[in-house]
């Protein structure tokens, strides 16, 4: 029985000592391998290091859109929990420096002790939470804070809140931009995120390793800050001025600023400005009309309801019906939600790019170009306005129903004389006038880097639908339709010796240490009319603002050069007017030139051009000076005293003597008939 036992013992030995030795085989040869993939099987944290959307700064450098640094408060329950010395302390600490509420937290703890991941806070600045960090680095009371981090992100600011609101746009999560250049240059703004994450090395250790992230590229605009405070400011001031308990002081008011001789875009703002840093206010509703607001809601439904039936189903649909399919797919809170959005578009929407209009009287230097440099046209012909012409059995009024009387070509332009210009267009004839439609670009995008550039392709008249009143009334500015930045663009090369730059917001991108990336250089897209044609142009529109409708727009001590306009709109029998004034300074080298716009203004006379004119006087009085463009002519006092809306000044016509008879061969799509000055 003894000896047995002792058998047993030395095989248990044994196999002992060969186990022991298989184990030592295992480690000397394996041990590294099988230690990896034990390490590779246990879970470690990596977290995302988020890249810092660029910068947008004007041309000076002024920053106009940032990210700033912003640090989320995460919890790591499970290492707060992995030693009962960690609870209380680390809970003290969040107390006392964020305010949490204590008992919530410790709920939380004790329903979720593994819970890696939970945030407390968030978008806390830097300030916020330095005093906790301070705290957990103490030696000696931070030895047990434990499983509290900080992530950090960024957000978006903009120092001047609602500068340039239109023309910078903002961002929604994600860094999408929304509008502007923040969405034209999304890709460009935005960076790529880095990673820190922990891996086994070849020594069986755990490491961390960090791929920093690529921040976003900056723009340099070429707007300037204080060009663009002064275009808004003095907008707002017409505004205010024009505006009174139930409406604003004009339906739409666009202003752009432009270098004639680069395209670049100085300064470009309209009446509806928001707040960048709340865009989603739902206040600035107060900017669109009744019927503004019902439109707008009544197409993002119709949007909506396309998702679930056919154009003839809705179509059909009675007011109870469409209201009763709208609430079968969505809930009241969406369909809030749906119509908010849609008027909000029509706030954030960028009047100078996106809107079309016909242009009116500002078209005709274009139809005088055209007959001068086709060779249609010599510059010394006359013309007899007897108060309009009657074309087709339709009698189209000049702005001056007794007629001016015999005009030469710079004397209709002075005088803005539609009987004159009717005549120029016989002469020039179909062919030439759609030709140098497309060369002004018209009936073209510029493609300036914006979004939302409207189309107008289908808003003017091909040659072969140019009947005789068509180009009649295509010569004064009716009938086709137009975009602010075309005509400013356009009327760019009538008076820079005919070079069409395509308009830009952007002259630079530069990385995130400063360096350049890309230069964007004056783009010249092609030649529109000869340096001698364009000499001629800039004489007669100096007259205009010498010796006819433009002379309210005339800054004193300066040389200028421009054109007035004033379309009427359809239903004419509701006498809603367009008025306009686009003019250069100086009158025979321009060194800037302005476009404004003003959409029905908010008054029972609509039809003066003064109302922009006077805008443009008031900005030009402030930019000039700060442009270093210095006066040329002696001071003569001349509009001392006349005010942003005109106060002051003797109306020489009424809105009577500029209305003048619809053609009955108008565009459908013409959203109004221009007449006259």
């Amino acid at each position: 029985m003894k000896g047995k036992m002792l058998f047993v013992f030395f095989i248990i030995i044994a196999v002992l000592i060969a186990l022991v030795g298989r184990l030592a085989y295992i480690q000397l040869k394996s041990g590294d391998r099988y230690a990896r993939i034990i390490l590779n099987q246990q879970e470690y944290s990596s977290k995302t290091i988020p890249f810092r959307r660029g910068d947008i700064v004007d041309r000076k450098g002024t920053v106009l859109a940032t990210s700033t640094d912003v640090y989320n408060v995460i919890l790591d329950c499970s290492v707060l929990t992995s030693r009962e010395q960690y609870l209380e302390p680390t809970i003290a600490a969040m107390v006392q420096c964020f305010g949490v509420d204590e008992t919530e937290l410790r709920a939380y703890v004790s329903e979720n002790p593994k819970k890696r991941y939970y945030k407390v806070m968030d978008k806390l600045p830097y300030e916020e939470i330095a005093q906790f960090e301070d705290l957990q680095n103490d030696e000696k009371n931070g030895k047990n804070i434990k499983g509290v981090w900080f992530e950090k992100e960024y957000i978006r600011e903009h120092p001047y809140d609602t500068l340039a609101s239109t023309l910078l746009g903002f961002t929604t999560s994600g860094n999408v931009g929304i509008g502007g250049l923040e969405d034209y240059y999304n890709e460009t703004l935005n960076g790529v995120d880095g990673k820190e994450y922990g891996y086994v090395n070849d020594d069986s250790n755990y490491e961390i390793k960090v791929k920093e992230a690529a921040d976003g590229n900056t723009l340099v605009s070429t707007i300037d800050a204080n060009l663009q405070s002064i275009t808004e400011n003095k907008i707002a001031e017409f505004n205010n001025a024009m505006k009174d308990g139930q409406n604003e002081g004009a339906k739409n008011i666009g202003v752009i600023m432009m270098d004639p001789n680069t395209g670049e875009v100085l300064a470009m703002a309209t009446n509806r400005t928001y707040s960048l840093q709340n865009p989603w206010n739902l206040d600035t509703l107060c900017y669109l009309s009744a019927d503004e607001s019902t439109k707008a809601i009544h197409q993002a439904e119709r949007i909506e309801l396309k998702k679930y039936y056919d154009t003839d189903t809705i179509d059909a649909m009675t007011e109870e019906a469409w209201n009763a399919a709208l609430s079968e797919h969505y809930t009241e809170d969406q369909l809030s939600n749906i119509r908010n959005t849609a008027q909000l578009n029509q706030v954030w929407n960028n009047f100078c790019i996106s809107s079309t209009y016909e242009p009116g009287s500002t078209a005709k230097p274009f139809t005088v170009a055209t007959g001068l440099d086709s060779g249609t046209l010599t510059g010394n012909e006359t013309y007899y306005c007897d108060g309009g012409e009657t074309i087709s059995g339709h009698h189209i009024s000049c702005i001056k129903r007794a007629g001016h009387g015999v005009e030469t070509i710079q004397q209709s332009l002075e005088n803005s004389c539609n009987d004159a210009l009717m005549q120029m267009s016989y002469a020039i004839g179909p062919a030439n006038f759609s030709r140098y439609q497309h060369i002004f670009n018209f009936g073209l995008k510029t493609n300036i880097d914006l979004p939302g550039e409207a189309r107008t392709d289908s808003l003017i008249y091909p040659e072969d639908q140019l009947s005789t009143i068509n180009l009649a009334t295509n010569s004064f500015g009716q009938s086709y339709n137009v975009t602010m930045v075309q005509m400013i663009t356009g009327y760019c090369s009538l008076i820079n010796g005919g070079k069409y730059y395509q308009p830009h917001m952007v002259s630079k991108i530069t990385d995130a240490n400063g360096n350049t990336v890309q230069n964007i250089e004056p783009t010249l897209i092609k030649e529109t009319i000869s340096e001698e044609t364009s000499a001629t142009i800039r004489q007669y529109l100096q007259g205009v603002i010498v010796n006819g409708s433009g002379k309210k727009a005339k800054v004193d001590g300066y040389s200028m050069g421009g054109k007035t306009g004033t379309a009427q709109k359809l239903p004419r029998s509701a006498r809603k007017y367009l008025v306009s004034f686009i003019g250069s300074v100086p009158a025979d080298n321009p060194q800037v030139a302005i476009y404004v716009v003003v959409d029905e203004a908010n008054s029972e006379d609509q039809a003066h051009s003064y109302y922009a004119q006077s805008i443009a006087r008031e900005i030009l009085k402030e930019a000039l000076p700060y442009l270093g463009i210095y006066p040329d002519e002696e001071l003569t006092g001349v509009n001392e005293g006349v005010g942003i809306t005109g106060e002051g000044i003797q109306v020489e016509q009424t809105p009577e003597s500029m209305d003048s008879e619809v053609p009955t061969e108008a565009p459908q799509s013409a959203e109004g008939e221009p007449s006259g000055q």
